[in-house]
């Protein structure tokens, strides 16, 4: 195999851009940047607010970031349906980063996880834990912890134990 066939394709990047623009110049500089990148063969689209106003209404994670945070959220990044940047212009190095790592197989994570940023948590578990295990009769993975304060005759708030391990009324 030769090194073309072994390298994933790289995934397209689909931009947003507001119109018009809060700094001309800048956006400027951003789209010669982009283009640069699509000449040397890096699937980048770019779309501007006035004049694809259909794709900004069609693509459903534009769509409900700019019903939810406004035109402020503009320029958006989405690699595949996911939103990567927001809010301010992708540099060359994170348009390249991107495309390479979202060709790359991606194991799944919990939304927790994903919301702790590009590192997250380890994959999700293959097998249930806690409450969800004993619910299906599991045995702990760690025992209980032992002691702890006396609470006496109160009811939990997990069902009414009142000590003796059986719901009363």
């Amino acid at each position: 195999m030769t090194a073309a066939e072994e390298t994933p394709p790289l995934a397209g990047l689909d931009i947003f851009l507001p119109s018009p623009p809060p700094d001309p110049e800048r956006q400027e500089a951003f789209l010669d940047e982009a283009a640069a990148l699509a000449v040397a063969g890096r699937p980048i689209t770019v779309y501007l607010q006035d004049e694809d106003a259909w794709a900004f209404e069609q693509c459903d994670p534009v769509a409900e970031l700019l019903a939810s945070a406004g035109d402020a959220a503009l320029p958006v990044t989405l690699l595949g349906s996911d939103v990567v940047v927001s809010a301010v212009y992708p540099s060359t190095e994170q348009m390249e980063r991107f495309a390479a790592a979202g060709a790359a197989a991606r194991e799944p994570r919990s939304a927790a996880a994903s919301a702790c940023g590009p590192g997250g948590a380890a994959p999700l578990p293959r097998e249930a834990g806690g409450f969800a295990a004993q619910l299906m009769g599991a045995a702990p993975a760690a025992p209980r912890p032992t002691g702890g304060p006396d609470i006496g005759g109160r009811r939990n708030l997990m069902g009414g134990d009142v000590g003796d391990g059986l719901p009363g009324r």
